[in-house]
């Protein structure tokens, strides 16, 4: 592919990847991946990363990303194949030349990332941070220098069910080209739905690529599945009739999008 190249120093340590070394390109088109927290995204990178060798980037800089095979995490310029968002806005969107989208049922996606808050990116939160306010306090001792709260659940879905909403309503009107990625579609068939994402990105692959993508395809933030979900853990009517709403809204929107 033409522009992709030539690469830069590749990222040679041994735990950032596991199919091939991981590289910074340059001159790549500047394209976003798009989520609400808590869809996959991270997954997606991971997966991308294995089969291409190119590195994916971030708006933001997560130290625990960095450290566990994402060594461009931070980086938001053209020398990496995807930028992690889940920003929005017309200065935002007109960042990027393409967009991915991916969308994860809210109903899992806010479960994720009310976990994610409250006990990291492996981690499920606990009765107490379901039903009462958690404070988090930094100390430089003796002087308290920030205090952040963690909404409890019934708040935290209040606060971000709309979120989830305006992130994707704003990005399906995104000018340039757009690709739409189902989270429930990439568990259950991630080797189509990476081929595809790889004509988007029109970056070339061997089915040796993708047999070794496979094989690693889990990587290092997965968090588990709980099959059987405690009262306190449960949506409540109010809550499922307006999330369901949202859910529909972003459903019409994709089927304009996929006519135009």
């Amino acid at each position: 592919m033409g522009n992709i190249g030539p690469f830069q120093k590749p990222y040679n340590k041994r735990q950032y990847w596991d199919c091939r070394p991981i590289y910074r390109s340059h001159n790549l088109p500047k394209t976003a991946l798009v989520s609400f927290p808590g869809s996959g995204n991270t997954w997606l990178r991971h997966m991308i990363q294995q089969v291409t060798g190119i590195a994916t980037g971030s708006v933001y800089n997560d130290s625990s990303i960095y450290n566990q095979g994402f060594p461009a995490e931070g980086v938001h310029d053209d020398t990496v194949i995807l930028i992690k968002t889940h920003e929005w806005g017309e200065k935002e969107k007109g960042r990027y030349q393409k967009a991915v989208i991916l969308i994860r049922d809210p109903f899992d996606a806010l479960r994720a990332e009310f976990n994610r808050q409250h006990r990291g990116h492996l981690g499920h939160a606990s009765y107490f941070d379901y039903k009462q306010c958690k404070y988090k306090i930094r100390m430089i001792v003796p002087i308290i220098i920030k205090r952040l709260s963690f909404p409890d659940w019934r708040n935290f879905i209040h606060e971000n069910a709309g979120l989830w909403n305006i992130i994707y309503l704003d990005w399906l009107k995104f000018k340039g080209p757009i690709q739409v990625i189902h989270f429930e579609k990439l568990r259950n068939d991630p080797a189509y739905e990476i081929q595809k994402l790889l004509t988007f990105l029109v970056v070339p692959y061997t089915k040796s690529d993708m047999s070794c993508m496979m094989k690693n395809r889990d990587g290092r933030f997965r968090r588990n599945f709980i099959q059987i979900l405690q009262p306190f853990q449960r949506f409540s009517y109010y809550m499922k009739m307006s999330i369901k709403a949202y859910k529909l809204n972003i459903t019409k929107e994709i089927g304009l999008l996929t006519r135009n």
